[in-house]
């Protein structure tokens, strides 16, 4: 009896259809899906490496897909934005650039599992916000996914992480029990606080 442990980063779910916007992405990031994304300076895409770090860290949105030129096809031939094969394009994929389809409503709901331990054990964590933390590497290679999840010793009542925790996920686990707090893999619905979109980032960067 316990938690599905399944880490794929952000996942979005809402009761409307999910908003995405496709965003060119440079040569030197790989990217996987659910992981956070935010503009580097040249107004490419990149993924926001640094989401493990405390404070303010801001992000344009969750990458949900990729296409290759005109937005048309698969960005490479692998599961996940893998920048070597942009800089030397596998063979037989046509050249041009490459997209990240971002999940970039600053109002998108997301699912996403916590690690093992820490402090994330009742539902009275809802509302606090939480950092996010890779597991082992940044991402699975095999099925694309990104190896993210809250950070369960870091939320706190304020403003200053990532995503804020909305409530616990109403999901049931394959051995037919309930998604519960106080148990290791936690899934819950969050919601990106630092998005670069939302009206007081926007303020701060006037």
């Amino acid at each position: 009896m316990a938690n599905d442990n399944l880490p794929r980063g952000l996942f979005p779910i809402d009761g409307t259809k999910c908003k995405i916007n496709y965003y060119r992405v440079g040569t030197a990031t790989d990217v996987f899906l659910g992981q956070p994304v935010d503009l580097a300076s040249t107004g490419y895409i990149t993924n926001a490496i640094d989401v493990t770090t405390a404070g303010i860290v801001q992000a344009i949105g969750v990458a949900v897909g990729f296409a290759g030129p005109l937005k048309k096809g698969l960005a490479t031939d692998d599961p996940y934005l893998d920048a070597s094969d942009l800089t030397t394009l596998a063979s037989g994929l046509e050249a041009g650039d490459r997209w990240v389809a971002v999940a970039d409503d600053p109002q998108q709901l997301f699912i996403v599992q916590g690690d093992t331990g820490g402090t994330l054990a009742t539902l009275s964590a809802a509302g606090e916000t939480v950092p996010l933390i890779y597991r082992a590497t940044s991402g699975n290679t095999d099925n694309g996914w990104a190896n993210l999840e809250l950070d369960a010793s870091g939320n706190a009542a304020s403003t200053g992480q990532i995503v804020r925790l909305i409530r616990l996920h109403d999901a049931v686990n394959v051995d037919g029990t309930e998604n519960t707090a106080g148990a290791n893999y936690t899934k819950w619905v969050v919601q990106i606080q630092t998005h670069r979109r939302t009206a007081s980032n926007l303020a701060s960067a006037i």
